[in-house]
């Protein structure tokens, strides 16, 4: 009986960022998805997203434009001036607003969440989240006019003992294309473990479609729960198999600004050693089957942090409940 009041629910989820092959059965159906539907999901979104990046890329330069849509990324050095740079590294260091902490594997990651009241004491960091030279390059890449969420980020590969970071294998973060970027505001080298993404890899081709047609027809059956939960694992076995070049790990100078299309095949880099790496960290997941930009400006973007502050405040209260660590934990300062 309760799996037939959820019927609704995940029929709705179809035409949504919805992607877990474990969790909906519909979306994981190895029927619906040998007839089609996991991929046809996979064009309509891409469709439609495509659709949307055009509408929004006339503020843009043509080389990153270019970029974009050929490799999945966009990176621009030197993207503000010493003088700016050097009051957000400032902020930056010794940011005044709350900090959480997510563990896996061996890694920490370290958030502060930048919303409006908090941007509102970080006058340097607001500056550049508002830029307009920002604003247009998130807004084409997400396909939407809403803003990203944004965040202060501390990397600390090594940190703590654990197995691997799941952070570190090859993988999508969805099935649509989606965006996310960094600012460094560390220099990034090799042993810091740097973001490392597979070049062109975010376009669908046949040769992708083919692949994701065949893993939709088991994934909810998958081992890895994150690829079940349709953040789908790849091996170099598969890059060979879908004519993909190695992935190409990014070590950028402080003040460069990488933005990805994380349908892209991308993993965190290997670390060599203890290490942390401090940036600015932008996320946007919107609904890739909506045909135009949405709806951005003031209110809605303090609305979003407001359910956003709803959202782990449940996190925290459940995880209490249940005696065990809120995946977002919030932690004393530094």
């Amino acid at each position: 009986m309760n799996n037939i009041i959820k019927i609704p629910l995940w029929l709705f989820e179809l035409v949504t960022t919805a992607k877990s092959f474990r969790d909906n059965p519909i979306i994981g159906s190895p029927l619906l998805n040998r007839l089609g539907l996991h991929v046809i999901r996979l064009v309509i979104s891409h469709a439609f997203m495509r659709t949307r990046m055009l509408l929004l890329s006339l503020p843009v330069s043509a080389q990153d434009r270019k970029s974009f849509f050929k490799e999945g990324y966009i990176a621009v050095e030197n993207f503000l001036s010493d003088e700016e740079f050097s009051a957000l590294e400032k902020e930056a260091r010794a940011f005044k607003g709350e900090v959480r902490e997510a563990r896996q594997g061996d890694t920490l990651t370290h958030r502060g969440v930048l919303s409006p009241d908090v941007l509102q004491q970080h006058p340097a960091l607001n500056k550049m989240i508002t830029s307009k030279k920002l604003t247009h390059l998130t807004q084409f890449a997400s396909g939407h006019f809403r803003a990203p969420f944004y965040y202060l980020e501390d990397v600390k590969n090594k940190y703590c003992d654990g197995p691997q970071d799941p952070q570190k294998s090859l993988h999508a973060d969805t099935f649509h294309p989606s965006m996310k970027f960094w600012f460094f505001i560390d220099d990034v080298t090799e042993e810091m473990g740097p973001f490392t993404f597979v070049p062109g890899s975010h376009k669908l081709s046949w040769k992708r479609l083919k692949w994701q047609y065949r893993m939709s027809l088991s994934a909810k059956n998958a081992e890895n729960i994150l690829h079940a939960r349709g953040s789908t694992r790849y091996t170099a076995d598969d890059l060979k198999e879908l004519g993909l070049p190695q992935p190409h790990a990014f070590t950028l100078k402080k003040n460069t600004l990488l933005i990805a299309n994380v349908f892209g095949i991308h993993r965190r880099g290997d670390s060599l050693k203890k290490s942390t790496r401090l940036s600015l960290w932008g996320d946007s997941r919107t609904n890739p089957f909506i045909p135009l930009p949405g709806l951005g400006g003031k209110t809605i973007n303090q609305l979003q942090y407001y359910f956003l502050g709803l959202f782990r405040k449940k996190a925290d209260e459940s995880a209490a409940k249940r005696g065990v660590r809120s995946p977002w934990k919030i932690i004393e300062k530094e």
